[in-house]
């Protein structure tokens, strides 16, 4: 049952009592998001795979000599570093790509973080003051100037939106089709290691840092969202849709929260939306998303992993991707030692429930518990009314219904493998990955 279905039937179950949809809404998402709490529920894993990028360092150079420019005027293919300040000068020539913000650097032996840039990525500025060695350098070797060379670390990767915890996690390289180990270990013990150590990742641990920007502008502020006729287009007559972008981090798959909306309506004849060209933050890239026809919920319409996007909107709601994230990313996966190469993260999460916001959004359970998630609703109903005596016989069947998802977690997930959302079923062989629990024990067959 979808949440509008849901709806209707709790309020087929109260008819006594007339609730608005926000209300109804709003007890349902009470009892589900208990239910989801309640266990560890084999239906709240996923998996998620995601690729490493090898370091890459940025090289100054120029002449032999003393630089024949003027103080202040640096060359094209210059680093410049400064002994007692935080800023790294980049010449135009050297100026990196994405993505170089929030990274870990070293330079001259030390470990920094860059934590802002200028708008055109020719100034880095660090976490903490420069102490290392003045570029370009003359000190060393008068006939042979040092220009310096920085080289950036990538050995983090974002975990998706509502991860709660992995269960486990593997690596695989382009030659190997099989999992290399890939140990867990304390945030503590990964803060005593070696930093300067690259190599195949054989160890991980999980941090949380502070989410990357998120965008201060709408779509609209771009400028003017316009609807046209077009013998192709799909979008809905009449109807309202609401634009959001994000931005998003190519190297680790960070993404910060939406933006603020921009909605556009559609006259009788117009079946399609020309949005304004939207330009990201300096070392970002964009993800564009659209709500469906009439609704408010964002949905993925646009993931290119281009810095500017000029985006001729004319797709059905039913082409739309993945349901857009309620915040920015903030837990982090770290590598060590820090990648070589490309390599594959393979991990099983525990993820959370996401409430029910969209009439067509389903719980993740099957469709049979449905009258669980309703007892929930209606007690809450009851409660909120001070009819405790209906209400304690409600949540009587409320928990003997959970006790029942229990059980059958349990059991039929160590033995069969679940497809769709209806009580279909096919035997499998038993797995530890479909079972629930707290302790090793839960996770095997």
């Amino acid at each position: 049952m979808n949440l509008s279905e849901l709806r209707t039937a709790l309020q087929e179950r109260r008819e006594d009592y007339s609730a608005s949809d926000a209300k109804l809404n709003r007890r349902i998402n009470q009892a589900y998001l208990d239910i989801c709490s309640r266990r560890k529920w084999g239906w709240l894993r996923r998996e998620y795979t995601a690729n490493t990028h090898a370091s890459t360092t940025i090289t100054g150079s120029g002449p032999p000599g003393p630089p024949p420019l003027p103080t202040g005027v640096n060359l094209p293919t210059e680093i410049v570093a400064t002994n007692g300040t935080n800023e790294i000068g980049l010449g135009p020539d050297i100026t990196p790509g994405p993505t170089v913000l929030g990274k870990r650097v070293l330079i001259d032996s030390a470990f920094y973080t860059v934590i802002d840039m200028n708008p055109t990525g020719a100034t880095l500025f660090l976490d903490r003051v420069y102490t290392g060695k003045t570029y370009p350098d003359s000190t060393t070797d008068p006939a042979a100037w040092d220009y310096g060379s920085i080289k950036v670390i990538y050995d983090e990767v974002a975990l998706p939106l509502g991860t709660e915890s992995i269960i486990e996690s593997s690596l695989f390289t382009g030659s190997t089709s099989y999992a290399l180990n890939l140990e867990a270990i304390q945030p503590a013990t990964m803060s005593m290691r070696d930093k300067d150590v690259s190599g195949q990742p054989t160890a991980c641990s999980v941090i949380e840092k502070k989410p990357i920007y998120r965008p201060r502008k709408k779509v609209g502020d771009f400028g003017p969202l316009i609807s046209s006729d077009h013998a192709s287009g799909n979008l809905t007559l009449l109807a309202t849709y609401t634009y959001w972008y994000s931005f998003y981090d190519q190297k680790s798959g960070a993404e910060s929260a939406l933006s603020e909306p921009s909605s556009v309506t559609l006259t009788g004849t117009h079946d399609r939306v020309t949005l304004p060209s939207v330009v990201a933050r300096r070392d970002y890239v964009l993800r564009i998303y659209r709500s469906t026809a009439g609704g408010s919920v964002p949905y993925l319409l646009r993931d290119k992993l281009e810095q500017s996007v000029a985006v001729v909107d004319d797709e059905s709601d039913d082409y739309l991707g993945t349901r857009g994230p309620d915040s920015a990313s903030t837990m982090f996966l770290t590598l060590y030692p820090y990648p070589d190469s490309t390599y594959q993260v393979h991990t099983l999460l525990m993820m959370e429930a996401l409430r029910l916001d969209d009439d067509d959004d389903r719980p993740m359970f099957d469709s049979g518990y449905s009258t669980t998630l309703l007892d929930g609703a209606e007690m809450l109903m009851l409660n909120a009314e001070d009819e405790q005596s209906r209400a304690n016989s409600v949540q009587r069947r409320y928990e003997m219904g959970i006790q029942r998802m229990i059980m059958q977690d349990r059991l039929n997930f160590q033995q069969r493998v679940l497809i769709g959302r209806g009580g279909r079923r096919v035997v499998g062989k038993g797995t530890w990955l479909y079972s629930s629990g707290s302790d090793d024990s839960n996770f095997r067959a």
